[in-house]
């Protein structure tokens, strides 16, 4: 049979408290991973926030390693082997000897409550939107009020920032958003209230992330923090794998699912030979993928791409999916009409095997392959679960419903960190000892001074001697994020 949609990690309460005081007294300092600038103009391209203040720029590496060090050390400490091995298994998938999936080592969507579920208690959801540390309530005065109200904005960045270092990996770039497209927080715009666009009220349709870049790398993970969820509105996830999948004719589902596609399947062909011509047509650079909706205001896209793409690092496939794509020729128009209509299909079935529904909870982290790592199955034969599979792996898609607004305002935040594999990097375990990475960052020159600590108590003091950092600094001079244009 195959295998569960979701596996659960449960952390002990303990190593929960242990990690969220950990991360909270780094923040109660005003330390981040990245040195915000509010005096800067954003940088980047879209026209809608052509007037936003503030400047995010990269993570610092250094802070980066050591958050992941750190976290890695607590596990460690509270003897949690279980997560320990499975990032090992994130980590270990995109290696230099090619993407291994054997065995079922990663899972389809891997479930962690890392922080406990009052963590962010007493936090307005809005200060969310970008948790810089910086957007404190008017109505707090003293010092005390406003450093714990900050350190918990900091927390979920964090928390983000420790778990890409857990796998290996950096955060997703897009400037403008700090951590880099961290944070999700949807509100009722009246121009998007209609329509299927990232940030309006409206059906968000699964999808990958970061299929506009015009490179190849693709956010190879995505990473769900939840943060606040009042609504209870959920994420819903599909494999990508039972998209190209052909059920047996001995299957309860064959005649339902055959007449979907009976007008896109020619006559005197089977549904395995038209399933073998999609995916084979789907590796032809025909097609095209906008931001936003197609014919709007959409000014990010990707151009005449597979829609399967061959991953140029690591083997094996990425799968660019998005409502919101076309073709340029009639074959590219059959595959694209079978996408959809596979995505809606499995979306409306509900099978056990194809769709998970999650809806998160402040604490709760979800880790989900983001459309990689897949495997072309050649000459599938159909197996146990009476399907016959031509793509393989543990690669999802995700979506929301339609959101619910409550007094006219979309109360709902999600923190969202879409990782990025970085090859050149390496992670090490604290078995491994802590001066390997500190020889590592002194040969890339991160660090300046041999005096550099990587104790869990003295962290950030060789950046900040003064032993405080830059978000305090900014608040001690009046900064706030609430007036800065977003």
């Amino acid at each position: 049979m195959h295998r569960r949609l979701l596996n659960v990690i449960e952390l002990k309460k303990e190593t929960q408290e242990a990690i969220a005081h950990y991360l909270l007294n780094i923040a109660l300092n005003g330390y981040d991973v990245q040195d915000f600038n509010p005096t800067l103009p954003y940088q980047g391209t879209k026209r809608s926030l052509a007037q936003q203040q503030g400047y995010y720029p990269s993570c610092n590496l250094l802070r980066l390693k050591q958050l992941g060090y750190a976290v890695a050390d607590i596990l460690l400490e509270h003897q949690e082997h279980t997560a320990l091995d499975c990032f090992k298994s994130y980590r270990e998938l995109f290696s230099s000897a090619g993407i291994s999936q054997s065995k079922g080592a990663i899972p389809y969507i891997q479930k962690i409550q890392f922080l406990p579920e009052d963590s962010f208690a007493g936090i307005d959801p809005a200060h969310l939107v970008s948790p810089n540390g910086l957007r404190i309530p008017d109505e707090l005065d003293t010092w005390r009020e406003i450093q714990e109200y900050s350190a918990k904005l900091l927390l979920p960045k964090l928390l983000l920032a420790a778990i890409c270092s857990l796998h290996n990996q950096r955060p997703w770039m897009d400037l403008d958003m700090d951590l880099q497209s961290t944070m999700h927080t949807m509100r009722p715009d009246p121009d998007k209230v209609q329509v299927n666009a990232g940030y309006g009220g409206g059906y968000i349709k699964q999808h990958t992330d970061g299929y506009w870049n015009q490179q190849s790398n693709v956010p190879l993970m995505v990473v769900f923090l939840g943060i606040s969820n009042p609504n209870q509105e959920p994420t819903y996830f599909i494999p990508v794998e039972a998209i190209f999948r052909v059920p047996a004719a001995t299957s309860p589902i064959y005649e339902q699912w055959c007449g979907v596609f009976q007008d896109l399947i020619p006559a005197g062909q089977t549904p395995e030979d038209f399933i073998e011509w999609v995916v084979f047509e789907a590796f032809k650079p025909q097609f095209s993928f906008v931001m936003g909706v197609l014919g709007g205001d959409a000014q990010r896209g990707v151009y005449e791409t597979p829609l399967l793409e061959k991953d140029p690092n690591y083997g094996g496939y990425l799968f660019r999916a998005k409502s919101t794509f076309q073709g340029t020729s009639a074959n590219a128009l059959t595959v694209v009409e079978f996408t959809n209509r596979m995505i809606a299909f499995l979306s409306e079935q509900r099978l056990a095997d194809a769709y998970q529904e999650i809806s998160l909870s402040p604490g709760e982290v979800y880790l989900a392959l983001n459309g990689a790592g897949l495997q072309l199955n050649a000459k599938p034969a159909y197996e146990a679960d009476g399907y016959a599979y031509w793509m393989k792996g543990a690669a999802t898609i995700h979506g929301r419903h339609q959101l619910t607004a409550v007094n006219g305002k979309i109360d709902r935040t999600l923190a969202r960190g879409n990782s990025l594999y970085s090859p050149e990097r390496t992670f090490y375990t604290p078995e491994d000892g802590a001066e390997h990475l500190l020889a590592e960052l002194r040969v890339e020159g991160s660090v300046a001074s041999e005096a550099v600590s990587l104790n869990r108590t003295d962290f950030f003091r060789a950046d900040c001697p003064q032993g405080q950092g830059i978000v305090t600094q900014f608040l001690q001079q009046g900064v706030r994020g609430n007036a800065l244009k977003r």
